[in-house]
């Protein structure tokens, strides 16, 4: 007889164990797993029980990945490339939006701010023209990485300014930025809003917007 406590054989008839003393009158069973577990039990108290098994695979099978076709496009300009000229650098981040059982995310909810509204253009950063893209929604300008236009100049302050895109116009908004926001020359102090060929200074880096 197998000791339920050491795993040691021991005589079949013996009452207990002479390995580490346990009591072996008590009846077992052995499920398929190998698990030894009292015989007055309908099974074994180790192994998960089907219904929560099968109520986890479902879970698991049933779980989405939806990748959010949406692009966050970032430019940031460098201080000077190689040939002495100021540089770009563009990167695409994706968002990956889990959606587990009954959860859903409406397509609407995904596409949510693609719609493009307008461009800034300067002639500051490139002598060539460099355009950034303004779409619907919020458009944050400043050398911190987390924004969506990134101007890595020193007169830029980190979070400088914000444009916000709604129901057909476009509203600027200073961050407390240490060098200020002008806009045709007039220091931005509250929310204004943009017209079309409008001329926004940042530091020294001045942009013409186009609306579309």
């Amino acid at each position: 007889m197998k000791c339920l406590s050491c795993g040691k054989e021991n005589m079949q008839n013996a009452k207990f164990c002479k390995f580490c003393g346990a009591q072996l009158a008590v009846k077992h069973k052995t499920c398929s797993n190998g698990h030894n577990y009292d015989a007055n039990l309908e099974q074994c108290p180790y192994c998960p029980r089907a219904e929560v098994t099968a109520t986890i695979t479902k879970a698991i099978t049933s779980a989405k990945t939806i990748i959010d076709r949406k692009d966050d496009i970032k430019t940031n300009v460098s201080e000077k490339g190689s040939a002495g000229k100021a540089e770009t650098r563009t990167v695409i981040d994706k968002k990956t939006v889990i959606v587990g059982g009954e959860t859903s995310t409406s397509e609407e909810t995904l596409s949510e701010g693609n719609h493009l509204v307008g461009w800034l253009v300067s002639f500051d950063l490139d002598p060539a023209g460099k355009d950034f893209k303004i779409f619907e929604g919020r458009t944050k300008i400043g050398r911190n990485p987390t924004n969506n236009i990134i101007i890595d100049k020193p007169e830029i302050s980190d979070d400088h300014v914000l444009l916000v895109s709604r129901d057909n116009k476009i509203i600027i908004q200073d961050q407390l930025s240490a060098n200020g926001t002008y806009l045709n020359g007039k220091k931005v102090d509250e929310r204004t809003e943009l017209k079309d060929d409008d001329v926004i200074k940042l530091g020294s880096i001045s942009f013409k917007i186009k609306i579309i």
